[in-house]
């Protein structure tokens, strides 16, 4: 069965007048059936012939891996409404002018372009860096539109570098959608709470009454913003930031013992160390045998080191332990109580940071709520840097993470 060119094409109101076909291209000389123009004017329908118009050259879908070329003969028709009978050329809404390309070879462009790069598209499919740029500026926006939620429930507000190694931050304002995964709302200049407050404040107010909790780490500037903003949402201290703080006070006793140790014991002994940075990182009940045989010459060596470990566990478990919230607190008091009994100061900047925000970190407790989507989409982001290397413009970046979480379906054929 021959299959007309029509058909494979797959455009609207448009009549094949040649098709040449070489080893590597297929060229098809087009011209509307519509028979008429939109007035620049008036905006009603010019239907008198005046004139043929402008050759466009149009890049469409590939077939059979050859590059198909459109060229679209155009038509200018004169408005009979107007009093001076103005021309206006036919334009169709399947074709991007700007680009070049019609809409359906736009939207594969992007689509290729998730999880790539501008140069790597362009480079893959034989068009400019500018055309695939022009493209995202042109059909991805660098800022949230509203319309896609119907609610917002939890909100995430953290912070990333830009540069590796520089304080150029920015912060990242994000949500889950119904279907529990990450959505970006804002990327926003530096980490300010009055730039925090102003976006916040840009929410739309149906959507706003429907945040329930804010996720953030214990950067005063978000949990100032959010509870000035946000009266009626519960702002939850991050059990990632706050693993993170704890269990860098034992990584610091570490190297201060590791540092008194190497200078008694001898190098035999310190070979059966080996291995114990990560043996200490892990939870007791997910040591290998060989890691826990690490720990325990340790110990040995150290009784603030072990001391210190059972203390970190302790916590932890505290925080793995479903209970109300007014439980959890009476336990990290008594936690407090026994490391000033440990005579232990290691953990002293962590329990000054506990007592000060014991509110918004035990809030954890109430609906469990942790960061772990917060922390994917931020692998994510940091993936896109890379690849990327490097984006320093905000509406870029929101460009780039969007298209990244949702090309795929929004760009779909």
């Amino acid at each position: 069965m021959t299959i007309p060119i029509e058909q494979l094409l797959n455009l609207p109101n448009i009549r094949v007048l040649k098709v040449e076909i070489s080893e590597r291209e297929i060229r098809c000389d087009l011209e509307s059936t519509l028979g008429y123009a939109i007035c620049y004017r008036c905006g009603r329908k010019a239907t008198k012939f005046f004139e043929h118009g402008e050759t466009l050259m149009l890049r469409h879908l590939p077939i059979c891996e050859r590059k198909v070329m459109l060229y679209l003969h155009t038509r200018r028709y004169r408005c009979l409404n107007c009093e001076d009978r103005p021309t206006t050329t036919e334009r169709g809404d399947w074709y991007d002018a700007q680009a070049n390309c019609t809409k359906a070879f736009a939207d594969f462009l992007l689509r290729q372009l998730v999880n790539s790069t501008l140069q790597d598209v362009a480079d893959k499919h034989q068009v400019t860096y500018g055309c695939v740029r022009g493209l995202l500026t042109r059909q991805v926006s660098g800022e949230v539109d509203w319309r896609e939620f119907s609610h917002l429930r939890q909100i995430g507000l953290d912070e990333i570098s830009l540069l590796k190694g520089h304080k150029d931050f920015v912060t990242i304002v994000s949500t889950r959608n119904e279907q529990g995964e990450a959505a970006i709302l804002a990327v926003l200049d530096g980490r300010k709470k009055e730039t925090v407050v102003t976006f916040l404040e840009s929410i739309p107010q149906t959507l706003r009454a429907t945040i329930e909790e804010v996720c953030s780490d214990l950067y005063d500037g978000f949990i100032n913003a959010a509870q000035e903003v946000l009266p009626q949402a519960r702002v939850v201290g991050d059990r990632f930031h706050i693993a993170k703080l704890y269990r860098a006070a034992l990584d610091d006793l570490r190297k201060s013992e590791m540092k008194e140790l190497r200078k008694v014991l001898s190098k035999e002994e310190l070979s059966g160390l080996k291995g114990v940075l990560w043996a200490l990182r892990r939870k007791s009940e997910d040591l290998t045998t060989e890691e826990q045989q690490v720990l325990d010459l340790l110990f040995e060596c150290s009784p603030s080191l072990r001391r210190a470990y059972a203390l970190r566990e302790k916590l932890t478990g505290i925080f793995d332990t479903r209970q109300p919230k007014e439980a959890a607190q009476a336990q990290l008091l008594n936690w407090i109580k026994e490391v000033e009994r440990s005579g232990l100061d290691c953990f002293w900047k962590f329990i000054n940071t506990l007592k000060e925000r014991m509110d918004i970190i035990t809030n954890y407790f109430v609906r469990r709520s942790n960061s772990g989507w917060i922390e994917g989409l931020n692998n994510k982001i940091k993936v896109i840097k890379r690849r990327c290397y490097g984006l320093s413009n905000t509406l870029n970046l929101f460009r780039r993470i969007w298209l990244d979480l949702n090309g795929k379906e929004a760009f779909a054929s």
